[in-house]
């Protein structure tokens, strides 16, 4: 970068130093100026404008203005997209724990809005029929996929996350009714856009697309797609919001699933509790008699209330010792 070379100043003799500083100091008003005036200006000599532009690599002067006003250019872009970050140099704990929030509800809000119900109710109708699901991503979208796919299958639905085809398992499947969710935050991933036209062409799924607003070549390979905000942020602060409206998508669907199952899965999460003391790292002793089979328990909450008491007096007996000492 030319403006970083002028900033290091490495190997100027005294009058180049002149000149460049006059350069940074005045960025905006170099590029209208001739090698003479930039040298009048800077108390030296129009060679001395001319060597310096050559020590830094470019044929001359124009050459160097030219490079000059294209990095102004650029450097005036990201800082009008800096100014609009939530999160800068001198952001403080306060000031992010409470940026955070408008992050997520404005991620959340704008998603919301940017639904097309005839599109969802389309996906759902076609969900509530699916015998199983995948949900296909790369990198930090995979991650996501696999908490999707955690939360269909505490529904009992069948649900895998991949970050690429696997087309013997397709085609193993293929007489299964099969909803595959691929999932982009720029919606231009062409992994993704891939996997999507390989879905599309070589399979029966249903391919439903959760894309940023890059994605219309995704869309050509899908049924539907839902779109999700991007904010093409510098900082990474896309991956937030676009996290958590994917996420919010995704919840969406979820959340239809188990209205539409809502008696059975409560059934099985009464059956889930009968086996909760093996799941968790909890005393037998400290579960209801109701949720516990097996006699003894009356026994085993004696004994558990007899060894507090003795750790109790013993650790008053320790701390009268102490104190006697």
């Amino acid at each position: 970068m030319l403006l970083e070379k002028l900033k290091e100043d490495v190997h100027f003799t005294n009058h180049e130093r002149d000149v460049v500083h006059y350069i940074l100091n005045h960025q905006e008003q170099v590029p209208s100026m001739s090698a003479g005036e930039l040298a009048r200006a800077a108390y030296t000599s129009k060679a001395t404008v001319v060597r310096l532009c050559q020590k830094l690599g470019l044929a001359g002067y124009q050459e160097f203005k030219l490079k000059l006003v294209e990095e102004i250019n650029q450097k005036n872009r990201i800082d009008r997209m800096l100014a609009n970050e939530p999160v800068n140099g001198q952001s403080t704990y306060t000031d992010i724990i409470n940026t955070l929030p408008v992050l997520y509800d404005k991620a959340i809000t704008n998603t919301r809005l940017s639904f097309d119900k005839n599109v969802m109710i389309r996906i759902n109708n076609y969900l509530q029929g699916a015998e199983c699901i995948d949900i296909y991503g790369t990198g930090i979208s995979y991650h996501l996929a696999k908490e999707a796919a955690f939360k269909f299958a505490t529904l009992g639905i069948e649900c895998s996350a991949y970050e690429s085809i696997n087309g013997h398992y397709l085609a193993a499947r293929k007489n299964k009714k099969t909803v595959a969710f691929l999932l982009s935050f720029t919606g231009a991933n062409r992994t993704v856009v891939r996997i999507a036209r390989y879905l599309r062409e070589a399979t029966g799924n249903y391919v439903v697309g959760i894309a940023g607003p890059h994605g219309d070549t995704l869309k050509k390979w899908c049924h539907e797609t839902v779109e999700i905000p991007n904010r093409d942020s510098l900082l990474s602060l896309d991956v937030i919001s676009s996290f958590a409206a994917a996420n919010y998508v995704f919840d969406v669907f979820f959340a239809l699933c188990l209205s539409r199952r809502y008696e059975e899965h409560t059934a099985s999460s009464i059956e889930m509790l009968d086996h909760m003391h093996l799941l968790l790292n909890r005393p037998y002793w400290m579960y209801d008699e109701e949720t516990v089979e097996g006699g003894g328990l009356r026994e085993e909450k004696e004994r558990a209330a007899a060894r507090e008491d003795r750790k109790y007096r013993d650790e008053e007996y320790r701390e009268v010792e102490d104190g006697q000492r």
